[in-house]
C-alpha cells in the first residue's frame, strides 16, 4: 500500500525522512516500510509492505476532511484538510495514493526485512570540538616523541570518527578533511586534549566552497573554475598554499579538544571517542604524553628544496649512482625521514663512493639493493620507537649490514633480480590527488623503446596516475574531480624532477592507458646522440600525418606494449612479405591477422621458453604492424607475411616482438552480461544451476581427498612450477596430512569462478586454406590438463567479452577438417571462415582477429534451445582530430580525458541493473542504448570522443540482491581466509563518510542471476564443507615430513646437509627478498603489501570478493612471476656448485635437503606494530624446497635400483648422467 504525503520540508532528503517517521512507526509497531522523497520537493510517498500497516498509519496520521458545509455558506471550492502528522515543525498531510505500490519497491522491502536480523547494532559516535589543526612530522627530543608543526590552522574545527572515516572538518573554511581508518597507523592521545594521527596515506581534502564564495580564491591554484555545479563538493589537492608545500610528506595530524571541556571526574566526549576507538581496534590507539613544538628555524619545504638541489648536483657531478639518488629523495617524498636527515645521509653515502674511487675499488659501497631494504627496515615514528633508526649512524650501520647479506648471494641475486633480454629493471612513481611517491626498480616486461636503449633504463620511468589509497579514481556525482584532473595534466605536461632529471611525457600502450599508467623518459646520450622523449618518438616511426591525438597515442603506443620476446629478422634470415586483406561488402574478414611460414616459427621458438611449447598462433609487433601471425604450413622458407589491416604506421623496425602466444587454452567462465543475454536467447534455467550446482559439488569435494585437492590445484594452475598437486600427493602416500599446515590450506581455500565444461577460451584467426564455409569455424586445442575433448561437428555458441548487445553471442557451425588439412595442424585457436557476407568476429562485440580471444560453448543442453538475434552494427565513428599537428600536451590531454571519462564500469552495471528490471530484459530498447554507448566508451581510446554520463537513460536506486556486497574476505593471518558475514551499513545520511558512493537499495531478483545468487550459501560452504576439521596436537606436518624424508634419503646412501646450510640460507634470503619484492610491487599500495599466500596461488584477494581490471591484470603478473622465481630457486637447489670440486649425484640431494631444513626453521624477526612492509615470517620457502627434494628423491630411486650411491670417485664436472627435469 501507498501513502501520499505533502508539504513536507524542502530540503529533507528520503533516508533523513524515514528517520523522522521512525518515531511514529514505533508507536505502531510498524517495521517494514520505506520512505521516498527528493531533495527540493514537499511531496513524498510512503510504501508498506503489508495493507494493514498502511491503514493503521492513515487511521492515526492521515489528513482530516472535515464534513462538507452548505454551498451558501462555503466560500472555497473544497473543504480546507486537517494535517494529523507534524515532522520538523512542518504540517504534514498524509492520503491514500492514487496509483498503486512500485513492485521494485515492494521488493526492495521485502528483501531488507529477511536481512533486518542481521544488521549491526548501531555505534554511537560523538563529534569533538577541537580549537586547531596542525599537520607536520614527528621526531624524538630527549627519547620523546614530539609532534613538529608545519602548518597550522588555529580555528576551530570538528572531529568525528565515522563509519569508515576519521573527519576533520574547518568550519571557518567549510574544509573537511576524509582519512580512512585503513590509512591510519596510529592515534596517539593524552588527556589533556592532544592527540595526532599518523598516516600511511594521505587524506581525501573536500571543499565545500561554490565559485561565488569569497574563499574561492583560496582555491585558485587549484585551477577550479565554473565546472563546478552547484551542492557539489571540490576535491582539491591541499587545504592551502603553505598546506599544499609540505602535505605531500608530512603525514603526522594534530588536533587539540577544547580545554573547558575536559574534566577530572568524568570523560569528555574526547576522552569517550578515545576509549570507544581503542576498544573498537581498528588501528592502533595509545595513549602517551607526547611533545609539541613549532617548526624549526629550517622549515620542511626549505630543507626538501635543499635537498634536491644536493640531490641532482650529485647527479650531475657522477657522486652517486642515479639508483641511490632516486632511492634517497624517495625516502623524504614518501614520508620515511626527515629532508635534513636524507642529506646527511647522502653526504655519508658520497663520502664511501669516494673513498671507494680513491682506493680503485669499482664496487659500489652499498648496492641499490641493500638501500632497498631500508625501505622494510625504517619504520613509522611511535611513542616507544628506537630513534637510532631515524639518525645517520644507524641507518649507515644498517645499510653496511644489508650490503653483506646482499653480497653473499649476489649471484643468485643477479639471476633473480637482474636485467635479462626479457626485462628490465624499471623505477615507477605514483602520482596521486595530493603527492608523487617514488618506487622501484621493478622488474618489467620489455618494449621496443626499452629495448632500443639497453644500459639505459634508469632514463625511463613508469607513471601510475591514482588515489591516494593507490586504487582508480571514482566517479562520484557530489564531488568534483576537476582540480585534480588539471594536476594530472599539470604533471604529464610539466615533467617529474628526480635528483636532477626531467622525466617528460613519452607514450603509453593500450592497456597502460587502461591501468592510467605513462611512460616518461628523461633526456639521455646514446651512440652520441641525445635523446628526448619527441626524437625518441620520431625515430620510432611517421606519425605526422596523424592529427587525432587519441589515434597518435594509440599508435606511438604500439611500441610500448609489453614484448618480452623478439626475434632479429635480419639475424633470423626471416623475410617479410606484404599480402593483401579478404574483403567483401566492406567488411574485413582478415582483419588484423598474417601468416608465419614453419621455417619463420622455429626462430620463435628459439627465443621462447620451452614451457611454452610449439604455438601455431603469434601476438606480435612489428615496424608499424600488430595483430596475430598464424602458422600456414604451405609457406616455404623463412617467411612472415603482413596484410595491410595490421599496419598501423610506418616504421623502419626490424625486429619481430612477441606479446603473447597460444601456447594453451584458457577455460571459459560465465559472467553476468553472458548469463543475462543467454537467458534471454532462451537458455534454460535449469543448465545454469546445474553448471552452479555441479561446481558447488566439486567445491565441497575439494577437501575430502588429496586426488580431488589436487586435482583442483592442477586445474587453478597453483604452484604449477614447483608441482605442488604432485607434492601433496606424496605427501599422502607417505601417510601425512597436509592439512595440519596452515599455509597448505589456505593455498587450497582459492576461489575460482564456475566454469564452463564443455567451454574453452581461445585467440582468433582465419582459415587462410577456404575450407570453412560461410557460418563454419573450427575449434581446436590441447587436451593436457584434463580438458575436455574439443568439440565435434555441430553447432557451437560463440561471443567475445564484454558482450551487452543481445546480438553479440552468435551460434556457428564447428566443421573438424580431414587428415592430413593444413588447419589440422593449428592449436589453442578459434579459426574463422572467410567467406559469408559478414565475418562473425565483428558481429561478437565488433571483434577482429588481432588479439582478441572469443569464447565458444558446445554443450548440447543449450546450443540446441537458444534463439540468436541480429549482431549489432554500429556505425563507424571518425576521430575528433585537430587543425594542427599532435603535440606532447594534446597526449598528456587525451591521457587525463581518457581518466575523466573512463565510465565503462558504470554503463556496463547500469546495463545489467536494466536488463533485470525490464520485461524484455537486454532486448529492451534502453539496454540497446546502452550497449551502444558502451561500445562508444571502448572506442574512446581510439576516437577521442567520450560517453557523457548524461547520455545514459535513467534508472532507480534499486538494485537486484546478486549487486549487494558479497561477504568479506578477511585475510587473519597469512595462511589462513575468513570469510566475514557481510553486515549491510545503516542508511544513516549524518555520517558523512557515507557518501563516497550512492547509497542503493537492493530486491531479491526473480531472473537466473539472482536464482543463482541465492542458491548457494558461500559461507557454509567455505567453513564446514572445505575446511574441515583438522587433527591438532603432535607432530606437526612439517616434522612428520622430515622425518619421512629423512628416513628415505638414508636409502639412498650416507647424505650429509650441515656443510651447505651456508649455500641454502643464502638461497632462502633470495627467495625471500624476491616475494616480498613481488607482494610490493604487484600490490595497489606499497605502503599495503599483498599476502605472501596471493602469491603463492597467483591471485589479489578483493575485500568485496571481486576483483578489479588493475587486479586482475596484476594476478596475471603475480602468476608469472611467482614461476619465474620458483623455477630459479628450484634449479639453484637442484643443480648445486660442488663443494669438493668433484660433482656427485647427491650433491642436489645435499642441498635441497639443507633448504628444506633451513627454511623449517624459525626466522626471529622483530614484528612491530604498524611496521611499514616487513616480510616477517613468510612460509612458503619450505614448500618450494620439500617440493624439490621430493622431485630429486623420485629420481635418484628410480635409478639407484637398490644401489646406494656413494660420494667421490667421479669425474670433475660429471655429474653421473641423471637428467632432471
Amino acid at each position: 500500500m501507498e501513502v501520499f504525503m505533502r508539504n513536507l520540508p524542502l530540503h529533507l532528503a528520503d533516508g533523513a525522512l524515514q528517520r523522522q517517521l521512525q518515531p511514529f512507526m514505533d508507536r505502531l509497531s510498524i517495521t517494514d516500510y520505506m520512505a521516498e522523497k527528493q531533495r527540493n520537493r514537499t511531496t513524498g510517498h510512503i510504501t508498506f509492505l503489508r495493507e494493514v500497516d498502511g491503514k493503521k498509519f492513515l487511521q492515526h496520521h492521515g489528513e482530516e476532511t472535515p464534513p462538507r458545509a452548505p454551498v451558501f455558506q462555503s466560500q472555497h471550492r473544497h473543504p480546507t484538510s486537517r494535517a494529523r502528522l507534524t515532522l520538523m515543525g512542518k504540517q504534514v498531510y498524509c492520503k491514500l495514493s492514487d496509483r498503486p505500490p512500485h513492485e521494485l519497491t515492494l521488493k526492495t522491502i521485502k528483501h531488507e526485512a529477511t536481512q533486518q536480523t542481521h544488521e549491526a547494532p548501531a555505534d554511537t559516535n560523538k563529534t569533538i570540538e577541537a580549537t586547531e589543526l596542525n599537520c607536520g612530522y614527528y621526531t624524538f627530543k630527549d627519547g620523546r616523541l614530539t609532534f613538529t608543526a608545519e602548518w597550522a590552522a588555529a580555528e576551530r574545527c570538528l572531529v568525528k570518527f565515522a563509519q569508515r572515516s576519521l573527519l576533520i572538518t574547518l568550519t571557518r573554511r567549510k574544509v573537511q578533511l576524509r582519512i580512512p581508518f585503513q590509512s591510519i597507523v596510529e592515534l596517539v592521545w593524552w588527556q589533556d586534549g592532544n592527540a595526532a594521527v599518523t598516516l600511511s596515506w594521505a587524506p581525501t581534502i573536500l571543499a565545500s566552497q561554490t565559485p561565488d564564495d569569497k574563499l574561492t580564491a583560496e582555491f585558485s591554484m587549484f585551477s577550479i573554475g565554473n565546472r563546478i555545479r552547484a551542492n557539489q563538493q571540490q576535491r582539491v589537492e591541499a587545504i592551502d598554499k603553505d598546506h599544499a608545500r609540505i602535505s605531500p610528506s608530512c603525514l603526522v595530524y594534530h588536533f587539540k579538544g577544547i580545554p573547558n571541556a575536559i574534566t577530572r571526574h568524568e570523560n569528555s566526549d574526547f576522552q569517550s571517542e578515545m576509549f570507544r576507538m581503542t576498544q573498537k581496534q581498528l588501528f592502533i590507539v595509545t595513549r602517551y604524553h607526547f611533545g609539541y613544538q613549532l617548526a624549526c628555524a629550517v622549515r620542511f619545504s626549505d630543507a626538501a628544496s635543499s635537498l634536491r638541489n644536493q640531490l641532482g648536483q650529485y647527479n650531475t657531478n657522477g657522486t652517486l649512482p642515479f639508483g641511490l639518488l632516486f632511492l634517497l629523495q624517495a625516502l623524504v617524498a614518501n614520508s620515511y625521514l626527515h629532508p635534513t636527515t636524507v642529506s646527511a645521509l647522502a653526504r655519508k653515502l658520497a663520502q664511501r663512493f669516494t673513498e671507494a674511487k680513491r682506493d680503485g675499488n669499482d664496487e659500489a659501497p652499498i648496492s641499490v639493493d641493500a638501500f632497498k631494504k631500508l625501505f622494510d627496515w625504517i619504520d613509522y615514528k611511535t611513542p616507544y620507537g628506537d630513534p637510532a633508526m631515524f639518525e645517520v649512524d644507524g641507518i649507515m650501520e644498517y645499510l653496511e649490514q644489508a650490503e653483506r647479506l646482499v653480497r653473499q648471494g649476489s649471484a643468485l641475486r643477479l639471476k633473480l633480480f637482474g636485467e635479462t633480454r626479457e626485462r628490465a629493471r624499471i623505477f615507477k612513481v605514483l602520482v596521486t590527488p595530493t603527492r608523487l611517491t617514488f618506487h622501484g626498480p621493478e622488474l618489467e616486461p620489455m618494449n621496443r623503446v626499452l629495448r632500443k636503449f639497453p644500459d639505459n633504463e634508469s632514463f625511463f620511468i613508469r607513471a601510475q596516475f591514482c588515489d591516494e589509497n593507490g586504487q582508480d579514481l571514482f566517479f562520484n556525482a557530489k564531488i568534483s574531480l576537476d582540480a585534480i584532473y588539471d594536476r594530472f595534466k599539470s604533471v604529464l605536461s610539466n615533467g617529474i624532477q628526480v635528483a636532477g632529471r626531467l622525466y617528460k611525457l613519452l607514450g603509453f600502450s593500450h592497456s597502460s592507458l587502461r591501468a592510467h599508467s605513462a611512460w616518461l623518459s628523461a633526456p639521455f646520450v646514446h651512440q652520441s646522440n641525445l635523446q628526448i622523449p619527441d626524437l625518441i618518438v620520431m625515430n620510432l616511426g611517421d606519425f605526422n600525418k596523424i592529427q587525432s591525438p587519441a589515434r597518435r597515442a594509440a599508435r606511438i603506443g604500439q611500441a610500448f606494449s609489453e614484448t618480452p620476446y623478439a626475434v632479429d629478422l635480419d639475424e633470423s634470415k626471416v623475410k617479410v612479405s606484404r599480402i593483401p586483406d579478404v574483403e567483401r561488402n566492406g567488411r574485413v574478414f582478415s582483419d588484423g591477422v598474417g601468416t608465419i611460414s614453419p621455417g619463420a616459427a622455429d626462430a620463435v621458438y628459439n627465443v621462447v621458453p620451452q614451457s611454452k611449447g610449439y604455438p601455431t598462433c603469434f601476438q606480435i609487433r612489428w615496424a608499424g604492424a600488430k595483430g596475430m601471425l598464424s602458422m600456414d604450413p604451405r609457406l616455404e622458407g623463412n617467411k612472415i607475411c603482413i596484410r595491410p589491416s595490421m599496419v598501423k604506421f610506418e616504421s623502419n623496425d626490424r625486429q619481430l616482438e612477441i606479446c603473447d602466444m597460444a601456447s594453451k587454452p584458457m577455460p571459459m567462465v560465465l559472467n553476468r552480461q553472458l548469463i543475462k543475454i543467454l537467458e534471454d536467447m532462451g537458455a534454460p534455467e535449469e543448465w545454469f544451476l546445474d553448471l552452479q550446482s555441479r561446481e558447488v559439488q566439486r567445491l565441497r569435494g575439494i577437501t575430502a581427498t588429496v586426488y580431488n585437492t589436487a586435482s583442483f590445484l592442477k586445474s587453478q594452475r597453483i604452484g604449477e612450477s614447483i608441482h605442488l598437486d604432485k607434492f601433496l600427493r606424496q605427501t599422502e602416500a607417505m601417510g601425512i596430512d597436509y592439512r595440519r599446515d596452515a599455509f597448505l590450506r589456505g593455498a587450497v581455500e582459492h576461489k575460482a569462478r564456475i566454469p564452463v565444461r564443455k567451454g574453452m577460451t581461445l585467440f582468433g584467426i582465419m582459415d587462410e586454406t577456404g575450407f570453412l564455409k560461410e557460418g563454419e569455424v573450427y575449434i581446436t586445442y590441447d587436451k593436457k590438463d584434463r580438458h575436455c575433448e574439443p568439440p565435434g561437428p555441430g553447432k557451437v555458441i560463440l561471443t567475445r567479452s564484454p558482450a551487452l548487445h543481445p546480438g553479440d553471442v552468435q551460434v556457428a557451425c564447428n566443421t573438424i577438417p580431414p587428415d592430413g588439412h593444413p588447419l589440422v595442424q593449428h592449436r589453442n585457436c578459434l579459426v574463422f571462415s572467410k567467406w559469408g557476407a559478414r565475418d562473425i568476429a565483428s558481429m561478437l562485440s565488433g571483434g577482429d582477429l588481432d588479439g582478441d580471444v572469443f569464447h565458444a560453448i558446445w554443450d548440447p543442453d543449450v546450443v540446441t534451445v537458444v534463439t540468436t538475434f541480429g549482431p549489432a552494427d554500429y556505425a563507424r565513428v571518425p576521430p575528433l582530430e585537430l587543425d594542427r599537428p599532435v603535440v606532447s600536451a594534446d597526449m598528456a590531454a587525451f591521457f587525463v580525458d581518457f581518466m575523466r571519462t573512463d565510465h565503462l564500469g558504470v554503463i556496463a552495471t547500469r546495463h545489467m541493473i536494466l536488463a533485470d528490471q525490464r520485461e524484455d530484459g537486454t532486448l529492451d530498447q534502453d539496454c540497446i542504448t546502452l550497449a551502444e554507448l558502451h561500445s562508444s566508451a571502448v572506442d574512446f581510446s581510439k576516437t577521442g570522443r567520450a560517453v557523457e554520463l548524461s547520455q545514459l537513460p535513467r534508472s532507480t536506486k534499486w538494485r537486484p540482491d546478486f549487486f549487494a556486497p558479497g561477504p568479506l574476505i578477511t585475510i587473519y593471518d597469512k595462511s589462513a581466509i575468513a570469510m566475514d558475514e557481510h553486515i549491510a551499513p545503516r542508511d544513516n545520511e549524518d555520517d558523512e563518510d557515507n557518501d563516497e558512493g550512492p547509497r542503493h537499495r537492493y530486491y531479491a531478483s526473480d531472473k537466473i542471476l539472482g536464482q543463482l545468487y541465492r542458491a548457494v550459501d558461500e559461507q557454509n560452504i567455505w567453513a564446514h564443507d572445505i575446511r574441515m576439521a583438522t587433527k591438532t596436537g603432535g607432530p606437526s606436518f612439517w616434522d612428520q615430513l622430515l622425518m619421512a624424508l629423512k628416513e628415505r634419503v638414508s636409502t639412498i646412501g650416507p647424505v650429509e646437509w650441515e656443510h651447505r646450510s651456508d649455500e641454502a640460507h643464502s638461497i632462502r634470503h633470495a627467495y625471500e627478498d624476491a616475494i616480498h619484492g613481488v607482494m610490493i610491487d604487484c600490490a595497489e599500495y606499497p605502503h599495503q603489501p599483498l599476502r605472501e599466500l596471493e602469491v603463492f596461488v597467483g591471485f589479489i584477494m578483493n575485500k568485496t570478493g571481486v576483483q578489479t581490471h588493475r587486479q586482475r591484470d596484476r594476478s596475471i603478473k603475480l602468476k608469472d612471476e611467482f614461476e619465474r622465481i620458483t623455477t630459479w630457486i628450484t634449479k639453484e637447489m637442484r643443480n648445486p656448485t660442488s663443494v669438493s670440486g668433484y660433482t656427485s649425484p647427491l650433491d642436489a640431494l645435499e642441498l635441497c635437503l639443507a633448504c628444506l631444513y633451513v627454511g623449517c626453521e624459525k626466522e626471529h624477526r622483530e614484528v612491530r606494530p604498524g611496521h611499514r612492509s616487513s616480510p616477517q615470517d613468510l612460509e612458503s620457502f619450505k614448500i618450494v624446497a620439500a617440493a624439490a627434494l621430493l622431485r630429486e628423491l623420485k629420481l635418484l630411486e628410480r635409478g639407484t635400483s637398490g644401489q646406494q650411491y656413494a660420494y667421490g670417485g667421479g669425474y670433475v664436472g660429471v655429474s653421473g648422467g641423471i637428467r632432471r627435469k
